[in-house]
């Protein structure tokens, strides 16, 4: 059997944070391949003492982990929402048993937190359990892009366990395709507005314009040429979007993209870009990022060095240019909202 894992809160679902859209995605879409649900379900643990709480979630892990029989084959998404010190122990004693586990991340926190400052060591410790340990023990795991299977490798992960999954699938409920796009539409910028992820929204030149979904904007700061738009859920979300291309940027800068969440687009596949080509829009993206690779091979957007550059790409771009980006990000949205990217990296799983 294939089962994947769910993580819950016994008491409140809604404990934390319980799911986000790309958990979500990958539970409804391993679900349609015939996935069976291995539950995980603990008491609230923030609310325990670090030993109590490292104890607790280990012994629902193992309860979780002694249903499997040989043969099984288990999917986790990573990082877990319970992880423990004991988890690698646990996924070898599964493995020895004749269990095979599986990963799929979503994120690498080394990447992203460890080298600051400002994270606690106690947490350092617990990223670099998890992503050396556990991942070091997976049978097989779907990284994003080659650019992560490359820092995995580095880490010591076996080259041939790790599938690229190439971009995230994007479902969406209700899909309406739209229509009457061009390339002088406003650019959209959708997601965490906040400052420490998206300053650079506080000092973009005059043009081209943007409109704006999300949360943590401050309207008071707004430019002359943004237009906020409001929160929406994840699943209303793409039927709200107006304008021609949607935007991938991070940190502070509009000349590049810096800071934490900056760097990081290097490595990641930015689950916004999903949101932007599954809604039926090509994308603009940084030159360093990892996304690059795929906007290009796939003809599907714009790549910029700097949002400086962005009005002149625009106005040297044809219609038929636009027209044919356009053409693409449709082909590859319809693909992002049937699971197809997470289903062919599934079967390339060994």
């Amino acid at each position: 059997m294939k089962y994947y894992l769910k993580e819950e809160f016994l008491h409140d679902n809604n404990v934390k944070n319980a799911g986000n859209k790309a958990r979500n995605d990958v539970e409804e879409i391993v679900k349609r391949e015939g996935y069976q649900a291995l539950v995980l379900s603990v008491d609230n643990w923030y609310e325990m003492s670090t030993l109590k709480a490292q104890l607790h979630k280990s012994k629902a892990f193992g309860q979780a982990l002694a249903q499997l029989k040989q043969g099984d084959e288990l999917l986790i998404q990573f990082p877990m929402l319970h992880h423990s010190f004991f988890t690698t122990h646990h996924v070898k004693k599964a493995q020895k048993k004749g269990v095979k586990v599986h990963f799929i991340i979503h994120d690498l926190e080394a990447l992203r937190y460890a080298n600051l400052d400002t994270v606690p060591l106690k947490h350092k410790i617990r990223v670099q359990i998890q992503e050396s340990g556990l991942l070091g023990a997976a049978d097989g795991i779907i990284a994003h892009n080659p650019i992560m299977k490359s820092v995995l490798v580095n880490k010591g992960v076996a080259e041939d366990k790790i599938v690229s999954l190439g971009i995230f699938d994007y479902l969406i409920p209700n899909f309406q395709e739209k229509t009457g796009l061009t390339k002088n539409q406003p650019i959209i910028v959708a997601g965490n507005l906040a400052q420490e992820k998206a300053g650079y929204l506080y000092s973009l030149p005059e043009e081209p314009a943007y409109n704006l979904y999300g949360v943590g904007f401050d309207e008071s700061r707004a430019l002359a040429n943004e237009t906020y738009f409001g929160s929406f859920l994840p699943d209303e979300l793409p039927a709200a979007l107006e304008g021609g291309f949607g935007l991938v940027w991070d940190g502070d800068s509009a000349e590049t993209c810096s800071g934490v969440f900056g760097e990081y687009l290097r490595y990641n596949n930015s689950h916004k870009a999903s949101l932007y080509l599954a809604a039926g829009f090509p994308v603009v993206v940084w030159e360093e990022s990892a996304l690059a690779h795929f906007v290009i091979d796939k003809q599907c957007g714009l790549v910029v060095s700097s949002l400086s550059d962005l009005k002149e790409n625009l106005d040297t771009l044809s219609e038929e240019q636009y027209k044919e980006m356009l053409e693409n990000a449709k082909q590859i949205g319809s693909k992002l909202r049937q699971g197809q990217y997470l289903r062919t990296a599934l079967s390339k799983l060994k």
